[in-house]
């Protein structure tokens, strides 16, 4: 179609309009969300994977632990006391004195025994006596239970080394093999010893009930009995 000569040219009418631009940020956010899936498909599969293989071999056994007991402590006879130079001591034995006639604790010994080992020592030991007072020291003594008991025991050191004589040296047993204490002890010796090829007496007193039978004395040292006790009997 011709346009008449100087008029402008009409611009044609009626053209579609261009379409507006569409937004892609569903598709982000769909993208997003699938990798994230995939993510958390993948972190599953290898926790289900260290499971399996944990369940099926990561531990091995273990035996059980063993437990160690330390052996008990041996006796060390080096231990055993030392002489107590505290102990009483007289120059000459005492006797007791009673109203009746008695048996002196030096008149015949009732029983004699050689040490048990290498004849380092000979004791011997008297017949017991019994009374109601007792002198020592220059002082007339009465017994706080009924009587007192007494015995003389001789001891021959044979070794080459000196043994213990002092009052915690010796035990009295009556005859059920109970402990009778010692109250009283006079000693030959000035001192708490033996000296080697010597020989000393000791007279040991008890404070007892009326019905006390003494039946056994026993001598304990460490040179001389290894200090291990040492009894003997004492025949009436």
């Amino acid at each position: 179609m011709s346009t008449p000569y100087g008029m402008p040219p009409t611009p044609p009418t009626g053209a579609p309009p261009l379409p507006p631009a569409k937004s892609r940020t569903p598709l982000y956010i769909a993208l997003a969300c699938g990798c994230v899936l995939v993510l958390l498909l993948v972190v599953a599969g290898i926790g289900v994977g260290l499971y399996l293989v944990g369940k099926d071999g990561g531990e091995e056994p273990t035996s059980p632990p063993s437990s160690i007991v330390d052996p008990p402590p041996s006796e060390d006879p080096s231990d055993d006391p030392t002489d107590d130079p505290s102990s009483p001591t007289s120059e000459a034995p005492t006797e007791i004195e009673t109203d009746q006639p008695v048996d002196k604790p030096t008149e015949g010994p009732s029983a004699d025994a050689t040490s048990p080992s290498d004849e380092i020592f000979t004791l011997t030991v008297s017949k017991p006596e019994e009374g109601t007072t007792l002198e020592l020291g220059g002082e007339t003594k009465t017994p706080e239970n009924d009587k007192f008991i007494g015995v003389a025991v001789t001891i021959e050191n044979s070794s080459s080394t000196s043994i213990g004589l002092d009052t915690d040296r010796f035990r009295l047993y009556d005859d059920s093999g109970t402990e009778i204490n010692i109250r009283y002890g006079a000693f030959s010796t000035s001192g708490p010893e033996i000296p080697a090829g010597e020989e000393a007496e000791a007279q040991l007193y008890a404070d007892v009930p009326e019905d006390t039978v003494l039946a056994e004395i026993s001598y304990t040292d460490e040179v001389g009995t290894g200090g291990q006790e040492f009894r003997v009997p004492v025949g009436g």
